[in-house]
């Protein structure tokens, strides 16, 4: 990276530093609504997180190629209040999505409103501090917008690092660590209550009636709509009788957008607002979804047969392959547990596996089948993420399809040794959807690299059809787990998680 490339983000972040001091600064265990926020910052202007994820696009053209990380060239972030909403105040209010109560959100906090959903990358203070259901008001000037593969969430300042792979990374944004800082922008609202479960034609008819949409084998296809299906022309008069209600993947902005005439349907006058569009997919990234229904898929690694009951099935052997089956000292058969293998999927030249954990840090990176939701050595701590694959499309042959979605877990979470559920069994995961991609154009086809991750707060969040029955029992993951998985290769003696 060029020397006046460092000094100019170093400025950037002194500056930032120095517009915290305009900020009037608050009681952090105050909680507000919408009259007393309003009125500490009566010159500030709520937009919907739709409209901030949208404001990105305008700016860069597209979520593709501009999360990367190899480069300030494919690495974006906006700095909101100079880059994009150019001298305006602007905040978002949502409710909180997400808790760090079982250790798998790390220093992060996922919010949403009607719209859309997003994270805010803080301290560990977040799940003491913003709990599940509440509303928070988050100001935006001076934060900074980033993507990272994909997923957009607000931070501080821009960030770069070498990885042990002697690998210059890139980062659109960083945690904000302090929380005298953190309080001049994220304020705590009042108690949303329980989050709402809907159906996702509810949540369609009446978004602020709905806080988790419910996804289905029936109309996965519908909510995940890419690019190309069903567009609502912003070019077109919107329905008067749909008034302010957002249209299905068409949002009325403050500040972005096309200006659409419309006449009034009380008055008869006739008036402009702004419309802009998002694909329907990117408006679901960040959003907290129930997914029902779902069944877990391995593939590229072993895996038990069994039968209706639960149990393994039996079949004899041919250890020669000759043709003649084994027999055992007294001329009987020899019985084994029957295993199998389903074919690894595809992402783009790669070949990845499930359940397996991952490690990015050498070249090239490891990863080998794990019959746990993650990795973490017993004595001295040092984690992976796992991920374990579920699905609504059970014969795509490529990570990319919209009907596969990783449920990754920390190492550090409170649920990382516990076993993992059997091949095919269902659940239903309340879950944030996101994606992990340096590109897609949502094809999902061989050419397609996105990958669809499901992040939950807790084990509780997995319900399994079969209960605790779905689930692998103790000799059955040793079974399956030989010494070489058990075998990292690591880079060296520190604890830590590796990056992905």
């Amino acid at each position: 990276m060029k020397i006046n490339k460092l000094f100019a983000l170093l400025a950037t972040a002194i500056m930032a530093v120095g517009c915290y001091e305009e900020f009037s600064y608050s009681d952090s265990s105050e909680s507000y609504n919408d009259a007393s926020f309003e009125e500490m910052y009566p010159d500030a202007v709520h937009i919907t997180i739709a409209e901030l994820k949208y404001a990105f696009v305008d700016k860069f053209g597209s979520l593709s190629k501009t999360g990367s990380n190899s480069g300030w060239n494919d690495t974006k972030y906006a700095l909101i209040g100079e880059d994009i909403f150019e001298g305006h105040e602007v905040y978002i209010k949502g409710k909180v999505t997400t808790d760090d109560e079982e250790g798998n959100v790390y220093k992060s906090l996922f919010i949403q409103d009607e719209t859309s959903g997003i994270e805010l990358k803080l301290n560990n203070n977040v799940g003491v501090k913003y709990k599940k259901g509440y509303w928070v008001y988050v100001r935006l000037n001076g934060l900074y917008l980033g993507n990272y593969r994909m997923m957009l969430s607000l931070g501080g300042a821009p960030s770069e690092s070498w990885n042990k792979a002697g690998e210059h990374k890139f980062y659109g944004n960083s945690n904000l660590e302090l929380q005298n800082i953190i309080d001049q922008h994220v304020f705590l609202g009042e108690n949303g209550g329980e989050l709402r479960v809907g159906s996702y034609e509810d949540w369609v008819l009446a978004p602020t009636s709905i806080d988790i949409i419910t996804v289905t084998p029936d109309n996965y296809i519908e909510v995940f709509k890419p690019y190309e299906i069903d567009y609502a022309r912003v070019d077109e008069t919107p329905n008067p009788q749909l008034g302010s209600t957002p249209i299905l993947q068409q949002f009325e902005g403050k500040f972005y957008g096309k200006d659409v005439k419309f006449v009034d349907p009380s008055s008869g006058a006739e008036n402009t607002r702004k419309m802009f569009e998002l694909p329907q997919r990117e408006v679901m990234f960040g959003r907290l979804i129930r997914f029902e229904n779902l069944r877990c898929r391995y593939a590229g690694v072993e895996s038990f047969k069994f039968d209706e009951r639960g149990s393994i099935l039996y079949g004899p052997v041919d250890k020669n392959g000759d043709g003649e089956y084994d027999l055992n000292e007294s001329g009987y058969q020899i019985l084994e547990p029957v295993k199998y293998k389903n074919a690894g999927l595809k992402s783009g030249t790669f070949e990845n596996i499930y359940p397996s954990w991952l490690y990015t840090d050498p070249r090239p990176t490891v990863s080998k089948a794990w019959y746990k939701w993650a990795f973490k050595e017993e004595v001295t701590g040092r984690s992976l993420y796992g991920s374990v694959l579920f699905a609504y499309d059970m014969e795509s042959t490529n990570c990319s399809s919209n009907g596969l979605y990783t449920l990754r877990t920390s190492g550090y979470s409170r649920f990382a040794r516990r076993n993992i559920c059997k091949d095919g069994e269902m659940a239903t995961i309340t879950a944030i959807y996101g994606i992990y991609s340096k590109e897609s154009n949502y094809a999902g086809d061989s050419n397609d690299w996105a990958s669809y991750q499901l992040t939950v707060s807790s084990i509780n969040d997995i319900e399994f059809v079969n209960g605790d029955a779905a689930l692998l029992t103790d000799a059955q993951v040793e079974a399956l787990t030989s010494e070489d998985m058990k075998t990292v290769p690591w880079i060296d003696e520190e604890a830590g998680e590796s990056e992905y």
